[in-house]
């Protein structure tokens, strides 16, 4: 077999690949590193972006991508991968995942956005799942990469540390592809002061389709709690977990009584897994999709003697006594469980003038009833947001929307109020944002825009809306049709049936290294807040106006680390913690 060595030595031992079709001929296999931030599609030719040198910069407690691109001029099978653990100055690094990066189905690009922004034309096959699953067969004159993943210790001596890509066919290794990590004295700091939040769809139909469990099942709990750990390793911090659509009813002398339990188990299982809160608990209204609609509350009402689930227009009876009575008893559950100040409450979805009314007034009902509790609200910033500054205490308005309304923004946080931003369906164009067909430097840079304007959160709708063929068909339609969505923005996990979990992405990954910049970047601002804003304004100058290449990105990422390290240096050898 030929093996092009390109920046990697294969250590002498050369041999030939019996391939999957077992017809026993020899195959020419290139491999070469390339930066994560590139995406790799399958017609690259060998050699494509490929990096001048193996060296990669890590800060302590955060996760390092590295990607090593492969083609064969003939399929290659039973291949696997492995990485030892990592010599160097202080204890081996070992907390190493070594996954494959697959592609998926594009069939057009993000609408109203100009060729130079997008990294393809489709429709095209784009790289983005990554499964851990091995061995692989490696297609004739298809490139695919590996995905490594390095977890630095927070505790890790810093230093050069070096390691192996090894390569092998069943148990015999064939080549190794060298590489440098160099940790930094930065430590991303625990716990990122940032609110991360994914919306994820949990229905009963939803999840059997995937997983096959019945919703409070055995099976169920255990999806959930998988589920919640895979999300507490990307930095979600927010428990999704609506108590209406998890309460269980009854019927007592002929009035509706709620049991809670559920909703209990649900947070808990998020905390114990990982996820810290806040817990959001969903929208109490609900519009149809005309303006002349009808407002509709999900509620819980008597029907013919049992309990029932059901939309009911606002101005019913039923509704209003509804909101009078499940309030309540969740108050009494936020207290004594000691949630209050960590629940959020939702009322509409980005609230219209016209509805103003019925907004209000439920708004005024949450703060009646549930005293202590934070409203949270996804708000168009291109309306008037007058009504809003009483009624919600959380605004997340869509990022593009927002442009010259930053004093607003800013005089609702002196008002004590807080501020996020959301990416749906828009922004496009020159904005960043996590659709497929855009690069990964703009979904990283989501997290620096946070930290540039000191927003304090971030809000994606699509956590999981696969449609049924989540790799064929990346672009859901939705609203009952109305709707075609950008590739990539209905999901940036995808189904992993057998472990009842998700499988990550490559934009899933960029995002978590962008928040741990955050925290980078809050950390240096503890020390040096100038420093910190400048390092931000060089990659961030507006919000269409940013660092579009990655080697730019990484030569002002390591500035950010060699910067924070020599702070920290600098103040432990004055003796300042």
């Amino acid at each position: 077999m030929q093996i092009s060595k390109r920046n990697i030595v294969a250590g002498g031992l050369l041999i030939a690949l019996v391939l999957a079709t077992g017809c026993g001929r020899k195959s020419g296999l290139e491999y070469w590193f390339v930066d994560s931030l590139v995406k790799v599609f399958p017609d690259d030719a060998a050699g494509s972006n490929e990096l001048a040198e193996a060296d990669f910069d890590a800060a302590r407690n955060s996760n390092v991508s590295i990607q090593l691109a492969m083609r064969s001029d003939a399929p290659v099978g039973d291949l696997y991968v492995d990485v030892h653990a990592l010599s160097g100055p202080g204890v081996p690094i070992d907390t190493i995942a070594v996954r494959w990066v697959d592609h998926v189905v594009v069939t057009t690009n993000t609408a109203n956005t100009p060729r130079e922004e997008l990294v393809r034309e489709a429709p095209a096959l784009f790289p983005d799942v990554i499964f851990h699953e091995f061995p692989i067969t490696l297609k004739k004159d298809r490139t695919t990469s590996i995905w490594i993943t390095i977890q630095v210790p927070a505790g890790q001596a810093p230093g050069v540390y070096r390691g192996r890509i090894r390569l092998r066919q069943g148990t015999e290794p064939f080549a190794a592809a060298p590489f440098r990590l160099i940790v930094r004295e930065a430590t991303v700091p625990s716990p990122i002061p940032l609110r991360i939040t994914n919306y994820f769809n949990l229905s009963d139909r939803h999840l059997q389709q995937f997983y096959g469990c019945s919703q409070y099942s055995d099976c169920w709990w255990d999806l959930i709690r998988n589920m919640a750990g895979f999300m507490a390793r990307y930095y979600q911090t927010s428990i999704g977990a609506d108590p209406v659509q998890l309460a269980k009813a009854d019927i007592v002398g002929g009035q509706v009584r709620y049991n809670l339990e559920n909703f209990e188990r649900f947070v808990e299982t998020f905390k114990a897994a990982g996820v810290p809160g806040p817990i959001e608990g969903g929208n109490l209204l609900e519009r149809q999709r005309r303006r002349d609609a009808t407002m509709m509350v999900p509620a819980w009402i008597n029907d013919n003697g049992k309990a029932a689930l059901q939309e009911v227009p606002f101005k019913d009876p039923r509704a209003q006594q509804f909101l009078n009575t499940f309030l309540p008893a969740l108050r009494e559950v936020l207290q004594r469980r000691g949630w209050s100040n960590d629940y959020l409450q939702g009322i509409l979805d980005e609230p219209n003038e016209w509805e103003r009314a019925d907004f209000v007034q439920t708004a005024e009902l949450v703060r009646k009833y549930l005293p202590g509790v934070r409203t949270i609200e996804p708000v168009g910033a291109k309306q008037d947001l007058a009504f809003m500054e009483k009624t919600v205490d959380i605004w997340v308005p869509l990022l593009g929307s927002f442009d010259d309304k930053l004093p607003e923004m800013e005089a609702h946080v002196r008002r004590g109020g807080e501020v996020w931003f959301y990416t749906c369906l828009a922004p496009r164009g020159k904005y960043p944002n996590r659709f497929i067909d855009y690069s990964l430097l703009k979904v990283r840079l989501l997290h620096w825009i946070n930290y540039k304007h000191d927003f304090k959160g971030f809000l994606h709708w699509g956590g999981n809306f696969w449609g049924p063929a989540p790799l064929l068909d990346t672009q859901p339609v939705i609203n009952e049709g109305r709707t075609y969505l950008p590739p990539g923005d209905a999901y940036i996990t995808y189904p992993d049936r057998l472990g009842r979990s998700f499988y990550s992405s490559i934009r899933l990954e960029q995002m978590r290294e962008g928040i741990e910049d955050f925290g980078l970047l809050t950390e240096l601002a503890r020390y040096d807040e100038a420093k910190a804003d400048e390092i931000a304004a060089e990659t961030v100058k507006s919000f269409t106006d940013y660092v579009r290449d990655e080697k730019t990105f990484r030569q002002i990422h390591r500035k950010l680390l060699v910067a924070l390290s020599e702070t920290k240096a600098s103040r432990i050898s004055q003796g300042i913690k």
